[in-house]
């Protein structure tokens, strides 16, 4: 209650000396109502300190921005508890929802934010719930209904001073829905609307990445660019350089990105080379003393996306000579081997440099890539040393090969070579069948190519009868709208062998109600969003040129059957139900 309102209230009073009762009354109701003023000024204070005075915290609050956030949580909650007739008390339930965002404590707010409408339906602050209720959907990773909350903000309150920071959520929303082009325009509403706001380089930071993600690489260059001008340190100026060079790596200008690596090269202090009795001039645990090695890996990683694997083995071992038994050093003898795995396709020697990670840092990201993509190679190896009797292995090892040039070094030409070279060497065989099905999946989903696709299935579908590959080639024909007649489908013999006890035994019939199996009774699953669904990303760098969603990458996957493992063709038909 502001002052000058008890004060008025007070000379009322002194006016009503005739009327005592009424003034005790008022007296009393004045009371509560500072009392009430004075608590809900605590929650508002502790709020505006956790923010720093903006409207929630952009980023992750701190321990002490934490307490704070507790602190008006608390009031705010006793305002509604001691208060709730209050002509005031929805100011209170939509400050502990906003606290409940800046605590971090999404789904929790998300319950007291959708309640608000409901609880308090005439109050004028139901858009500004709303908004915050988007916030609190992003925050609990529900995007879809937080991109449907903010954009139903945007068009009942357009000019509301929230609107750039509904329109900078809302892109953070369409990027993790993988909507990156609507996410850029979102975010350049901010930067072209709201010119004076102080979202601006979050704003620019936004659509960059998103320009990045939907490959406009000379839009997110120019935007990065912007972003290193307007850097306050020396360590953000770096970051927003390494991510012009991406935009220039992503749209092969190598030289360009070659010329600008080199540039800002020249203006650090290369660390000095280790004297011959072996002692080492340690590296500061400055960032500015690690920032040269980091952009001599950058080189070599741009030298090897351009194909110049001897410079970048160059730059990488330069690294290693300044930087030994670090994690730089980790990374450099990781980008060595990956060099001879995918530049060079030389798999001994990237086993033999992979196995020389640990020797620089026993733990890290690169220890443990190094180690998944080793374990791949030395069962190649194996596979590949097997014995004349060994055929299943010689084959497993021409599929395994064939997938970690599909998934993890993303060459889909290599990996179709290698499945053609399967179902040339073992012809008339359920290893042929199943090469040419991957050939296909890999002509279609790879290289655009439906009806090469079709033909190739078209074969397996004729000239391999009674194999497995023969029903997955005849439904992968189907699902794309083809009719395959019943008459080429011939079904692999399956010898069944009853015990003696139980050749007596009678089987039970299954009921009337049970659904037939396959497609037509159950679920078609779609081979690249398997890819897409199957577990989570490792953890660490996702070198260029291997997918992020590369199946090998994951720890424990064992690559042993490429069609129901990679390719996932659609369930099976009941065998003993192909009549129409």
């Amino acid at each position: 209650m502001s002052r000058a309102r008890a004060d008025r209230s007070l000379r009322a009073l002194g006016r009503s000396r005739a009327r005592p009762l009424v003034a005790l009354v008022l007296l009393a109701v004045l009371a509560s109502s500072c009392a009430y003023y004075n608590t809900f000024y605590l929650a508002r204070r502790h709020y505006d300190r956790a923010s720093q005075g903006q409207p929630y915290s952009l980023d992750k609050a701190d321990a002490t921005a934490q307490q704070n956030y507790q602190k008006s949580i608390d009031y705010a909650k006793k305002v509604i508890s001691i208060y709730p007739k209050s002509k005031w008390v929805d100011d209170a339930h939509l400050m502990w929802g906003r606290a409940l965002v800046g605590r971090e404590d999404p789904l929790l707010a998300v319950d007291v934010l959708q309640a608000f409408p409901t609880r308090f339906p005439d109050s004028p602050l139901r858009n500004e719930a709303m908004f915050y209720l988007g916030v609190a959907y992003r925050q609990a990773r529900k995007y879809a209904d937080s991109e449907r909350m903010l954009d139903t903000f945007l068009v009942a309150e357009p000019r509301h001073e929230l609107a750039p920071y509904a329109h900078l959520e809302r892109a953070r929303a369409l990027m993790a829905l993988d909507r990156s082009a609507e996410a850029a325009v979102a975010a350049g509403h901010v930067i072209e609307r709201f010119p004076e706001s102080r979202l601006q380089n979050l704003a620019l930071r936004a659509r960059a990445d998103a320009l990045f993600a939907t490959r406009d690489y000379p839009h997110a260059r120019i935007d990065f660019q912007a972003l290193g001008l307007r850097a306050n340190t020396d360590d953000e100026r770096f970051d927003y350089l390494l991510r012009e060079v991406d935009a220039l790596e992503g749209a092969r200008k190598y030289e360009e990105a070659l010329t600008l690596l080199r540039d800002a090269l020249a203006h650090e202090v290369r660390p000095a080379i280790a004297d011959t009795s072996g002692a080492i001039t340690p590296v500061s645990s400055n960032p500015a003393g690690a920032r040269y090695g980091r952009l001599q890996t950058r080189i070599g990683s741009v030298y090897l996306a351009a194909e110049r694997q001897p410079e970048a083995l160059e730059a990488y071992r330069d690294v290693l000579r300044l930087y030994p038994r670090t994690l730089l050093a980790a990374e450099a003898q990781y980008r060595i081997g990956y060099a001879h795995e995918v530049g060079a396709d030389d798999f001994e020697s990237a086993r033999a440099e992979y196995a020389l990670v640990r020797n620089h840092m026993s733990s890290s990201a690169f220890t443990e890539q190094a180690a998944l993509r080793l374990e791949n190679l030395e069962r190649i190896a194996r596979y590949r040393s097997a014995g004349g009797d060994s055929l299943d292995k010689k084959v497993e090892a021409g599929f395994l090969l064939a997938e970690v040039y599909l998934f993890q070094l993303d060459k889909p030409d290599r990996a179709l070579t290698e499945y053609r070279r399967i179902a040339l060497e073992y012809p008339n065989t359920p290893h042929a069948a199943k090469a040419m099905n991957a050939e296909a999946w890999v002509l279609r989903h790879k290289f655009d190519q439906p009806a090469a696709a079709d033909s190739v299935l078209w074969v397996v579908v004729r000239e391999h009868p009674r194999t497995e590959g023969q029903l997955s080639a005849r439904d992968y024909l189907e699902r794309a709208g083809h009719q395959v007649p019943d008459s080429l489908i011939k079904l692999p013999e399956v010898t069944v062998t009853l015990a003696a006890a139980d050749t007596g035994a009678v089987l039970s019939q299954p009921p009337d109600l049970v659904a037939p199996l396959g497609p037509r009774g159950g679920i078609t699953i779609e081979p690249d969003s398997l890819a897409r669904t199957r577990g989570q990303r490792p953890p660490g760098v996702i070198m260029p040129g291997a997918p992020a969603d590369s199946l090998l990458f994951r720890p424990g996957f064992t690559p042993i059957d490429t069609v129901r493992r990679i390719l996932a063709p659609p369930a099976p038909r009941d065998s003993g139900r192909i009549e129409r």
